[in-house]
């Protein structure tokens, strides 16, 4: 009996404490969602203004080759059995694709302001539906709004900061950044975002600057450290515009500084009694993340973002950068 009564004690425990840090992580949560809605300000254009490609039309490699340099920033997405490809050159002004694919809703989106491209599926507790730019920002990063209940969604928070979808998380999909070289090198048939958009737009002026190593003006706006918008929190760890990848595991956010993960190949690294890896694919010059789950690694969705942003919306976890 006494073997029993202890049992029963540590289960009792271990549920009093699960419940206990559940309501701390969402009256922390609460309160960042709060914060959030509360420093909402206007980037400028209307909702839509930057409006999002609704029916996009795609070509072939060969097509986009026409128009597109070696060194070309391209977002990637691998579903369905397809493989789709986003130019940066013309998400820098739309900034969101809605898409469908294996009949499922995906919502393809930059901001060109944090530099992340993430992709969100379009399933939310009121149905499906897709996303429109709100013309808000807040650190500096793109508001989408879902078209059903018009709630609020700041891009690298994932979470809806407005009623009635407040406190809802999106679920999201791998966006691989890579470079048009490597994305022709690797794939023989993916399908290449059109520039024929509906819009009268200049592809071939990008508003912030440019991401090519061969820049003409090598001082813009995503080279040096100035902010057109104001952040809720800043740290001088890295510099502004580093690039990091970020992602979360068990309500843990964690980023690492891409450059090392170049340089070192493969990088292990532990966030409380969790085991991570990041390694780098040369194949698309981007990094990839595994959690260590008994003897399996499993992929987790990771995104490129620049420092200063990923830090403004989760300073509290600073001690989960690795660098």
């Amino acid at each position: 009996m006494g073997l029993i009564k202890k049992l029963i004690y540590s289960l009792l425990f271990v549920f009093i404490l699960t419940i206990t840090l559940t309501g701390t992580l969402q009256a922390q949560n609460q309160n960042k969602i709060e914060l959030l809605a509360d420093n909402i300000v206007s980037g400028g254009p209307a909702p839509d203004g930057i409006p999002p490609l609704e029916t996009p039309q795609y070509i072939s490699l060969e097509e986009a080759d026409t128009y597109l340099k070696a060194e070309d920033a391209v977002f990637v997405v691998e579903a369905g059995g397809e493989v789709l490809i986003y130019p940066q050159r013309i998400m820098v002004w739309h900034e969101i694709v809605n898409e469908k694919i294996a009949g499922e809703k995906l919502s393809i989106t930059y901001c060109p302001l944090t530099g992340s491209a993430i992709g969100f599926y379009g399933n939310i507790n009121t149905g499906e539906t897709t996303f429109g730019t709100s013309g808000k920002l807040v650190n500096s990063n793109l508001i989408m709004y879902d078209r059903v209940s018009e709630s609020y969604w700041p891009q690298i928070f994932g979470t809806a900061i407005t009623e009635p979808a407040q406190g809802e998380k999106l679920n999201r999909f791998p966006v691989i950044w890579s470079k048009w070289k490597l994305v022709q090198a690797k794939y023989e048939q993916a399908q290449v975002l059109s520039i024929e958009t509906g819009y009268n737009r200049d592809y071939n002026r990008d508003p912030y600057g440019s991401y090519r190593e061969n820049k003409e003006d090598a001082d813009n706006y995503y080279t040096n450290s100035e902010m057109i918008f104001s952040v809720l929190a800043e740290d001088n760890t890295l510099n502004p515009k580093d690039v990091v990848i970020a992602g979360e595991y068990k309500n843990m956010n964690f980023a690492i500084l891409k450059n090392m993960v170049r340089k070192e190949k493969e990088v292990v690294f532990n966030i409380e009694a969790e085991q991570f890896i990041a390694r780098h694919d040369k194949s698309l010059d981007t990094v990839r993340v595994f959690v260590k789950e008994e003897d399996e690694l499993i992929e987790l969705v990771v995104y490129d973002v620049m420092w200063f942003a990923w830090h403004a919306y989760f300073p509290e976890a600073i001690d989960n950068l690795v660098h």
